[in-house]
């Protein structure tokens, strides 16, 4: 990236200290700057140099020496400065991307105002396919009509294949289901489920992996979609910048689609805005031999100064408790219509233990989808048989077995927590149908956090909003299973996260030494109540002490 300093002199400091200021070094005071060093907690006063590393930070008086008239200054007005957020579970491409469809419906609505949009939708879309998302599976299946029959009663001249709001089952017209090679007697794929009536006709709804056979047609690799990757990830830049995110883990790059050449091409061309790792899609229906080597292949740490790495593996264990295809120890109470009664898995656990011991072997990290209590100690055992190489984590975690709360801390297992607005207690609740008593231990966030587990939060963005505040509020308002305190969440999504993304001696606190990733707020959230925190706003994002983000009133 190149180096641009863009600060306005807004005050001056005099003195000097052990080391001489170099020319276009910059000094940042008057703020109230959280470090989340335990050593210094706070500071009010930050020097970085030309390289963007932070070379003094501590009290005015700690920093003077390291000022000169050549020290371009930045009065901070009292403002807060935290350390860059770090997401290490976001959909960066596809949260971004047209690709997958501009037709948005509302999971709010019913199933004929959905209708009505698609058919509106029909009428301006170019291209075969028809492509949206956002409707309400439950919602649906409710309806007292074949899903396929609806979709056919408007649009039967193309194919259509709408994403539910969870991104966990799609809607399909007959075309559609035609052009994936679904018919009534088609196989059930690896991690995934073809619902059928009683008659054993497909109904249009398929859960889970399944969906893949319709996006696979849908989106064939070409040169236009190709445009329309590399331009999503340009997009994502943007809004990775406008919430303070300086790291992400794009946490599903799908490399047979041509996902990580467009995160390539835009690395290549110096415009990524963000320190990314690429977590590689790991396909439930390849061949285990083929997909390995080609895995292997595609392992990339970069260099020093690199800003797009490829170290990660992202598996899906299992499904959803909403679509009950997550994996269960014990049956669900309900679960929809054939889909097993402990749910499914992507990765039976023999396949997940020899994929986490050979590409841990390469260097990859495993970030492991896992959501149920069985999926979750499968991904355990699978990690266990990395023998201690790699620093891998479980994503969602969503209930967890009291025998295997302890094997987080024995493993070093990060636990990866979103706690989404949907986390409320009306929405475990909702599940108590579903799994029952279980449905309250949902996302055991703090019993984790107090057993010693490294604890990151993330966003999963674009199933739930990107703000890490907004995470950071909702992981402190979620009664007995919250962090026990902002500092907790704040160092979450900051040090703990760089622990994961391997990078902690080099961002994740604001310390000497390393890189100037850092944010100012317009409100202090230490003096905030909770449930405000999430109406701070982002002013100014440093990534190596260059300006990435500016907000017009800062």
């Amino acid at each position: 990236m190149r180096r641009t300093f863009l600060l306005a002199a807004c005050g001056l400091l005099a003195g000097g200290l052990a080391v001489s200021a170099q020319a276009d070094s910059r000094l940042l005071h008057n703020g109230k700057i959280y470090t989340v060093n335990d050593h210094q907690p706070w500071a009010s006063a930050m020097v970085i140099d030309e390289q963007g590393r932070i070379v003094a930070i501590g009290s005015d008086d700690d920093v003077a020496e390291y000022v000169d008239d050549q020290t371009e200054t930045l009065d901070l007005e009292g403002r807060l400065v935290l350390p860059g957020f770090q997401d290490t579970h976001a959909h960066v491409l596809d949260a971004s991307s047209e690709a997958q469809g501009g037709c948005e419906l509302s999971p709010e609505d019913e199933v004929p105002q959905w209708l009505s949009a698609l058919k509106a939708c029909a009428a301006d879309a170019e291209g075969e396919w028809l492509l949206g998302s956002g409707f309400a599976l439950h919602a649906l299946l409710a309806a007292g009509q074949s899903p396929r029959e609806l979709l056919d009663g408007i649009i039967s001249d193309r194919p259509v294949a709408i994403m539910e709001e969870t991104s966990h089952s799609y809607w399909l017209n007959s075309r559609a289901l035609q052009l994936a090679g679904i018919a009534d007697d088609t196989a059930d794929p690896a991690g995934g489920v073809i619902l059928r009536d009683p008659a054993g006709k497909a109904t249009g709804v398929v859960l889970d992996n399944a969906g893949d056979l319709a996006l696979d047609q849908a989106l064939p690799a070409s040169k236009a979609l190709q445009d329309i990757y590399y331009q999503a990830v340009l997009d994502g830049q943007k809004a990775l910048a406008s919430n303070g995110i300086t790291s992400v883990a794009d946490a599903r790059v799908f490399w047979r689609r041509g996902h990580m050449q467009a995160w390539q091409r835009a690395a290549q061309n110096d415009e990524l805005t963000a320190r990314t790792s690429l977590g590689l899609w790991a396909y439930p229906a390849l061949d285990d031999d083929e997909q390995l080597a080609e895995l292997k292949a595609m392992y990339d740490e970069g260099s020093d100064d690199s800003l797009l790495r490829v170290t990660q593996i992202k598996f899906y264990v299992d499904g959803i408790i909403h679509n009950t295809t997550a994996r269960l120890q014990k049956p669900y109470q309900q679960s929809l219509a054939g889909v097993e009664p402990n749910g499914l898995y992507y990765f039976s656990p023999e396949r997940l233990e020899r994929y986490s011991r050979e590409l841990a072997r390469t260097g990859f990290d495993m970030h492991i989808h896992a959501i149920g209590d069985q999926a979750v100690s499968d991904a355990l055992d699978a990690i266990d048989a990395t023998d201690g190489q790699g620093r891998h984590r479980i994503t969602h975690v969503e209930l967890v077995d009291n025998d295997d709360i302890p094997r987080f801390k024995q493993l070093n297992v990060i636990a990866d927590f979103q706690p989404s607005p949907y986390f409320t207690p009306s929405f475990l609740k909702d599940n108590v149908p579903t799994i029952g008593a279980r449905a309250y231990k949902m996302l055991p966030m703090r019993e984790l956090y107090d057993a010693g587990a490294r604890v990151t939060l993330s966003s999963d963005w674009d199933v739930n909003p990107l703000s890490p505040l907004g995470i950071m509020q909702n992981a402190l308002s979620l009664g007995e299973r919250s962090l026990p305190s902002l500092e907790a969440a704040v160092k979450a999504y900051t040090l703990d996260a760089a622990y994961t993304l391997r990078q902690e001696q080099d961002t994740g606190s604001l310390e000497v030494g390393k890189q100037a990733d850092l944010v100012v707020l317009d409100k202090n959230i230490f003096d905030l109540p909770v449930s405000q925190i999430a109406k701070a706003r982002v002013l100014w994002t440093l990534l190596g002490g260059e300006e990435v983000y500016r907000d017009k009133a800062f």
